[in-house]
């Protein structure tokens, strides 16, 4: 009986798909996208991978890949999204591991582990993973360093070349790991910061009284916070001093000291001599 409706494609029906097929490259594919951060919506949507409820099958029939995908699903972190929250049982193991002798590189590459981007999203947003694995890599340059020990005592005249090879090699991936231990060059501890030392001048100013007409020295000091000046002392005040009278009294004072020299003036007793 013709029919108007045409099949289904074979990438749009799950049935057909060639991902149903239970296999280790397709599971671990699966779970390096999501370790990675992919949703599982996201990853079925791709023809080549399984369908949702084949990849529920397979989780019900197979108790490793139960486990395996669960891991996945826990170690998954969405870079910039809202639940880009790293697992602290998942960067203990992270941590774990790199102290034992893994790199970053083959722990990437376990489905059960997160990916490259999530570990270094790992490391910029939460500081004790990233402490945690500073020391590991430390840990893991000791390991070079007593494994480059072991090899150049264990060298022989036919194997000699080899081992400098690798000596090269451990003492170049040991300086990486920990620069600060084993590397030649000792990376410089940054400059102190500069202190800023604000140096304040004191000025001084004749204040003249509206009424009386006395005088006062009153004292400024600039304040740091605001860089304003303010009062901070005042003298006495001193009637105003008469110009004419203090010209009249200089010019005896100096005619006295030229008519009798040598003698001392009561009324200027550390005068000239």
């Amino acid at each position: 009986m013709p029919t108007d409706t045409a099949p289904p494609a074979r990438d749009q029906n799950p049935r057909l798909r060639p991902g149903n097929r239970f296999s280790a490259k397709l599971v671990r594919q699966v779970c390096i996208r999501l370790a990675a951060g992919e949703t599982q919506v996201a990853i079925c949507a791709d023809p080549a991978m399984p369908s949702r409820a084949t990849i529920g099958r397979w989780a019900r029939e197979r108790p490793g890949f139960a486990r395996i995908f669960a891991r996945a699903k826990a170690a998954a972190c969405r870079l910039g999204g809202a639940n880009s929250t790293d697992c602290p049982v998942t960067a203990h193991e992270v941590v774990t591991r790199v102290a034992e002798g893994e790199t970053l590189t083959s722990i990437a590459a376990d489905p059960a582990m997160p990916s490259m981007g999530s570990l270094f999203y790992w490391r910029k947003a939460n500081p004790e993973f990233d402490d945690g694995l500073r020391v590991a890599r430390e840990a893991l340059a000791e390991r070079f360093s007593d494994l480059g020990w072991r090899m150049a005592q264990e060298a022989t005249p036919r194997t000699a070349h080899l081992t400098r090879v690798r000596l090269s090699q451990l003492r170049w991936t040991a300086a990486i790991l920990s620069p600060r231990s084993h590397g030649r060059i000792k990376p410089a501890e940054p400059p102190p910061e500069a202190k800023v030392v604000s140096i304040c001048y004191r000025h001084f100013q004749i204040e003249v009284h509206p009424e009386t007409g006395d005088h006062r020295v009153v004292g400024y000091r600039p304040d740091p916070r605001t860089m304003r000046p303010e009062r901070d002392s005042e003298g006495p005040w001193t009637p105003p001093v008469d110009r004419v009278r203090k010209a009249a009294d200089c010019d005896a004072l100096a005619a006295r000291r030229e008519t009798a020299p040598g003698q001392v003036d009561p009324d200027d007793p550390e005068g000239w001599r």
